[in-house]
């Protein structure tokens, strides 16, 4: 379960997980502050005293570490009735808990993404959100990346290719491997639609160069000469997702 806590001021997300333990434990995870907590409280001891101590090391660490703390102040918190821009396109997210085991997510008429949640279980709600999101995005935006690849290479490559994929990675916005197998980030979707161009080129040339020599930023620049521009671009969208 998801809570937010007050640390001067700001809201941070905080996970509780209870677990066989002596005693309390805090940890900066990627998108929770993450403190785990004896299942069987000890005499005198409860949950809320565990909060208040993660609190105050938190605020102890704030001020050793002025930053340690911003990676939590733009994480996006989903809501019922809000909406969801991606790839131009504008979705209403229509959020709502059954009886379900699982979630699920399907697209209702009207740009309508509607999104069903367990009701029965503790589990973060915001990642399984967050997850069906991007397994909808994948789906959803797959034949566009596969126009765009299409359309470059046909254009200026005339490469053979094995396979275009749209997955979630955060570690890189595209690969191409020796197999002429072409992976995009999904993440992709949240720029604008020229440097999407341009990350497809980038991929593209490395058909023909597998590498980053002068002879593969010549193939780039020969057909996007303003690259560089996309680069510093995908630096800005980087935190979006």
């Amino acid at each position: 379960m998801t809570y937010y806590i007050d640390i001067d001021g700001t809201k941070i997300p905080l996970r509780i997980i209870e677990e066989r333990r002596n005693g309390a434990r805090v940890a900066l995870g990627g998108t929770h502050v993450i403190l785990r907590v004896p299942k069987i409280p000890f005499f005198g001891s409860s949950v809320d005293k565990h909060v208040e101590w993660a609190k105050n090391w938190l605020r102890q660490l704030k001020a050793s570490k002025p930053h340690v703390l911003d990676k939590y102040l733009n994480l996006k918190n989903y809501q019922d009735g809000e909406i969801f821009e991606m790839g131009k396109q504008r979705f209403l997210l229509e959020i709502s808990k059954t009886n379900r085991e699982s979630g699920y997510i399907k697209l209702q008429n009207e740009g309508v993404l509607k999104i069903e949640l367990p009701n029965q279980v503790q589990y973060d709600e915001q990642k399984l959100i967050k997850s069906l999101l991007i397994k909808f995005a994948q789906k959803y935006f797959l034949p566009e990346i596969i126009r765009k690849v299409k359309f470059y290479n046909d254009t200026y490559f005339h490469k053979p290719i094995n396979s275009v994929r749209l997955k979630y990675n955060k570690s890189n916005w595209g690969s191409c491997s020796t197999g002429k197998n072409l992976n995009f980030s999904v993440r992709l979707f949240f720029a604008p639609d020229d440097v999407i161009d341009y990350v497809v080129i980038h991929e593209l040339a490395h058909l023909v160069e597998m590498n980053h020599s002068d002879k593969f930023w010549k193939i780039v620049s020969d057909i996007m000469p303003d690259y560089e521009v996309k680069e510093k671009m995908l630096k800005v969208h980087s935190a979006k997702v």
